[in-house]
């Protein structure tokens, strides 16, 4: 998925969660109001201006701005989209508008609702992340190789701004207390980073890194801005659910390709 429409699919959550609390009374209402109006010009502010341009005017006019292409047609005004437009839809390195309502549209390959259904909220797990982020059985003979090789990765393809501080960032966090929950799961991740809205990269290595009894092989690794901490806990709750599975945990350590494990990525959390 395009970095920019993720980071806008994270906007659209919180320009929801604000309307909710718009209408309700009361000075902790109003208190969180202006918080969530914070954290959404923080990710504003770091939209290119084309892009933010379409945005103000969109958010405006639609409490849906950002919705899924599915059969080649947009979900929200249920027109279809001309070949061209859809195909660039299809590539992560566009964000594409609606040519007939000008919403922002992404591909979903795990979005199944039906055409009718204009207010679906996209909440899976895949919203934080791209296919391109996704590592499989990386080689490192260390947690902080493989820490490491993430945080650049993320850098490189365009999700963080800073790599190096990124990593320096990660790296110094695990050394305060592991991030490692057992089954072979960490969570490396840091705070206050310079990126696209809350970041998510996966990585897998096999065999895995021992560390404490444990062997450490599915590494999901985060960049965490200040105004998407909102999210956090919720990311990291949908992916120790699905993967305290042991079958779950087989599935994405056999892929061997990113398109592999993005597949099971965008199903968790629908």
């Amino acid at each position: 998925m395009n970095k920019y429409i993720n980071q806008l699919l994270q906007m659209q959550d919180l320009e929801i969660a604000m309307r909710e609390h718009k209408s309700m009374k009361g000075k902790e209402e109003e208190e969180t109001c202006t918080e969530l109006r914070k954290n959404i010009n923080g990710l504003k502010k770091i939209l290119p201006p084309e892009i933010s341009v379409v945005y103000e005017r969109i958010s405006k006019k639609y409490d849906i701005f950002v919705c899924p292409m599915v059969n080649s047609a947009c979900t929200s005004c249920f027109m279809k989209i001309p070949v061209g437009f859809a195909n660039s839809v299809l590539s992560t390195s566009n964000c594409i508008s609606c040519p007939t309502c000008g919403r922002f549209l992404y591909f979903d390959e795990g979005h199944f609702a039906r055409p009718s259904d204009e207010f679906h909220q996209y909440k899976g797990v895949a919203r934080f992340s791209s296919q391109d982020l996704m590592i499989p059985h990386i080689k490192a003979k260390s947690k902080e190789e493989v820490i490491e090789i993430i945080g650049h990765h993320s850098a490189k393809a365009g999700f963080v701004t800073d790599g190096a501080a990124f990593v320096k960032a990660l790296i110094k966090r695990e050394s305060l207390i592991t991030t490692a929950v057992g089954s072979g799961i960490v969570f490396p991740h840091a705070r206050d980073i310079k990126a696209c809205g809350l970041t998510l990269a996966v990585g897998t290595v096999k065999p895995g890194i021992k560390e404490n009894g444990d062997s450490l092989s599915i590494f999901f690794v985060s960049a965490v801005p200040m105004q998407t901490s909102i999210f956090y806990i919720e990311l990291i709750s949908k992916l120790a659910n699905y993967f305290s599975k042991a079958e779950n945990r087989k599935k994405i350590l056999d892929c061997t390709k990113p398109e592999e494990m993005w597949k099971i990525m965008v199903q968790i959390g629908k």
